[in-house]
């Protein structure tokens, strides 16, 4: 592994690169929110998640090759656990509220 500045560069890099990827491929975890009593929706977002894994990984993985790294991995396996905390978070309390939409009443 490298060390000094490079290693946080990477690791920093890995885990921007991966939110964006969520970003790309998911609407906001708000969103989510106010969805997740719609368990159609949920399956939905379900399905987008893991595509955005699995690009991470494929981003993150190829970094790693290129650099002879682990560490844009490490980054890549950070970003991704806390994305899909924070969705399933939002879906939680999406089922919890019963929320389906941004309707009123």
């Amino acid at each position: 592994m490298p060390t000094g500045g490079g290693s946080g560069v990477l690791l920093m890099v890995a885990v921007a690169a991966s939110i964006d990827i969520f970003s790309a491929t998911n609407s906001s975890p708000w969103t989510a929110e106010n969805f997740g009593g719609n368990e159609e929706k949920v399956q939905s977002l379900r399905e987008y998640v893991m595509h955005a894994i699995i690009l991470s990984a494929a981003t993150v993985g190829t970094g790693a090759y290129v650099e002879k790294s682990w560490y844009p991995v490490a980054g890549g396996v950070l970003a991704c656990t806390y994305m899909v905390w924070l969705y399933e978070r939002a879906v939680r309390r999406g089922m919890a509220s019963g929320s389906e939409g941004w309707q009123n009443g």
